[in-house]
Order: structure tokens, then C-alpha cells, then sequence
């Protein structure tokens, strides 16, 4: 099993970013998706991300929510985005004082038709972008 992780600092407080981490069925502040399809609430939730122009949705399912530890947990089990498998992810979210806060997004992973080093690359090459989007909705 691989693992890949991200850390940035946002320039927001902690439970802002727990608060827009926390709803899992609300992702407005993603970009390039025209339409987002959740079914269920809480744990076991499915949020199906339509980007524009896809034809089939990636489709997520919540796995855990730790109010105390401010994590979500969730896997994708169809129409991975990235050349993996076995998609298990982690977004914390941490108070680092002064209305500054730390998102950490990570995952493990099974490789899929190509090597580790260039899967693990892609997913934090998509982490990075994801977060900067959550920067701007937080810091804008």
C-alpha cells in the first residue's frame, strides 16, 4: 500500500475550515464541476462529483467523521480520477493558533498501471490544487 500527503497553512481558523471539511455533501468551492449528486447523510453518505464535460460522476463515500479530531475519512470506489486503486483519504483539519489553521490531506493507495513514484506525484499534484481552492474560499 502506498501513501501520498499534503500540508498546507491556511490563513483561517480552524473551525472554518472544519466547518467547510465537515459537510461533505457541499463542495461549492470546488471548481470545473457542474453538478454534484449526494445521496444519504452523516456517515456512509455517496457524493457524486460530476466535472464538466465528464460523462460518469466520481463517486465518494464518507467513511468516518471525527468532530473531536476535526478528520473526515472516505473512499472512492468508482471512476477514480487518478491511476490508483483501493482510494482511502484523510482530510485533517488543525488549529495552529492565531486564526491560522493546517489542512492535511493524505490517503493510501494501490497503484494502477503506472509506478508508485508517478501515482503518488498525480495525487498530491491534485491535493495541491484542491487545496488551493479550499485557500481561496477560506482566505478570499
Amino acid at each position: 500500500m502506498s501513501e501520498a500527503l499534503v500540508r498546507v497553512e491556511i490563513a483561517a481558523p480552524v473551525e472554518k475550515l472544519w466547518s467547510l471539511l465537515a459537510d461533505f455533501g457541499e463542495i461549492g468551492w470546488m471548481q470545473g464541476v457542474s453538478k454534484v449528486e449526494v445521496k444519504g447523510s452523516g456517515v456512509g453518505m455517496v457524493r457524486e462529483i460530476y466535472a464538466t464535460g465528464a460523462a460518469a460522476p466520481v463517486v465518494e463515500v464518507l467513511e468516518s467523521k471525527d468532530e473531536a479530531a476535526r478528520q473526515i475519512a472516505y473512499t472512492i470506489p468508482e471512476n477514480i480520477p487518478l491511476p490508483v486503486d483501493d482510494y482511502h483519504a484523510t482530510c485533517v483539519a488543525v488549529d495552529l493558533g492565531d486564526g491560522r489553521s493546517r489542512l492535511d490531506w493524505g490517503c493510501t493507495f494501490t497503484p494502477k498501471g503506472t509506478d508508485e513514484a508517478s501515482a503518488k506525484a498525480q495525487v498530491e499534484a491534485m491535493y495541491n490544487v484542491l487545496i488551493s481552492w479550499v485557500k481561496g474560499e477560506l482566505e478570499g
